[in-house]
C-alpha cells in the first residue's frame, strides 16, 4: 500500500519568543515494513539531523530570531508491506533494555494481578499469552479516540477502563516487563478505513519480543497486529520518548498548538 502523508503542527504565542529548540522525530525509515519513496521537511531556522539511541532519525530545530509563531511540517509518501505483525530490529538498543520500567509502564501488584490469567496461555508459547493478553486488555479497556492531551498510569487506565491507544499500549508494556518480555512503545501513522472514522491518524501501539520471531507488534487499542495500514516513525521505552515533536523556548508566554494530520492510500496492494 502507498500511503500520502501530511504532519503539521503550529504554535502561536502569546508574545514573541526569543529562541526556541524542537526536537522533531517525524521521518520514518526504510525497513522490512515500509519504504520511503520520499520526504519533505519544512522548519524554520537550522535543523541538525542525528541518530537517538533508539536507532530513531531526529531532527533538532533551533530557531534563535525572535519569532510569535513556529510552523513544522513534514509530508512524503510511504511504501508499506504486510508482515503478519513481525517488525524489524531497529537498531540501537539491545531487547533486554526494553525490560525497563518508566513511570508510564510501571507494573504494580494490580497490574500483575490483571496480567495473571493470560500468562497461563504461554504454556504454548510466547506469542499465544501475548495475543490472549492483548485480547483481553481490549475487552476490559474501551478505546477511546479522544486523547486528553494527559498520560495515564497503567492502574489509572485500569481504574478508568478506558485509555487512547497510548494507554493502551503501556498497559500492555508493562504487562509484558512483567512476565520479563522486553516491550517497547511505537509511534507513527495509521491509516484510517471508513467505518474507524473516529480515530485519529497519530496512533501508538507495541512490540514485544518474542522467540524465534524477534519483534513482534501489538496494538490493544484496535486488538490486532500491525498491519501495512501502520506507519512506523520511533520507538522508546514510552510515548515520552517517541514523541513526534518535543521542545522548549525563551519567552513567548502562553502558547496555543494546531495539530493536522492526514493519511491516505493513493493506491492498494501488499
Amino acid at each position: 500500500m502507498r500511503l500520502a502523508i501530511r504532519h503539521r503542527t503550529e504554535y502561536v504565542y502569546a508574545a514573541p519568543a526569543a529562541a526556541s529548540v524542537q526536537y522533531i522525530r517525524l521521518t520514518p525509515r526504510t525497513d522490512p515494513m515500509q519504504r520511503v519513496v520520499n520526504w519533505r521537511l519544512a522548519m524554520p531556522g537550522n535543523a541538525h539531523p542525528w541518530t537517538d539511541g533508539f536507532g530513531n532519525l531526529v531532527h533538532t530545530v533551533v530557531v534563535t530570531e525572535p519569532h510569535d509563531r513556529l510552523v513544522l511540517e513534514v509530508e512524503g509518501e510511504i511504501d508499506t508491506t504486510e508482515t503478519w505483525g513481525v517488525a524489524p530490529d531497529s537498531g540501537g538498543a539491545p531487547p533486554e533494555c526494553f525490560l525497563r520500567s518508566t513511570p508510564l509502564t510501571a507494573n504494580d501488584e494490580r497490574v500483575r494481578d490483571f496480567a495473571a490469567p493470560f500468562l497461563a496461555s504461554r504454556s504454548r508459547g510466547t506469542l499465544p499469552a501475548l495475543h490472549a493478553l492483548m485480547s483481553g486488555l481490549h475487552d476490559i479497556v474501551a478505546p477511546d479516540s479522544d486523547d486528553a492531551g494527559f498520560r495515564p498510569t497503567p492502574l489509572e487506565t485500569l481504574a478508568r477502563r478506558s485509555g487512547a491507544s497510548a494507554d493502551h499500549a503501556h498497559l500492555f508494556i508493562a504487562c509484558c516487563r512483567a512476565w520479563g518480555v522486553p516491550a517497547r512503545y511505537v509511534g507513527g501513522y495509521l491509516h484510517i478505513a471508513a467505518e474507524d472514522i473516529d480515530q485519529v491518524a497519530s496512533h501508538g501501539w507495541a512490540e514485544a519480543m518474542v522467540e524465534d520471531l524477534g519483534w513482534v507488534s501489538f496494538d490493544p487499542f484496535n486488538c490486532r497486529s500491525a498491519t501495512h495500514a501502520y506507519v512506523r516513525l520511533a520507538v522508546g521505552f514510552d510515548a515520552d520518548g517517541t514523541q513526534a515533536v518535543r521542545g522548549l523556548r525563551r519567552g513567548g508566554g502562553d502558547a496555543q498548538m494546531r495539530v493536522e494530520i492526514d493519511v491516505r492510500a493513493t493506491t492498494e496492494g501488499q
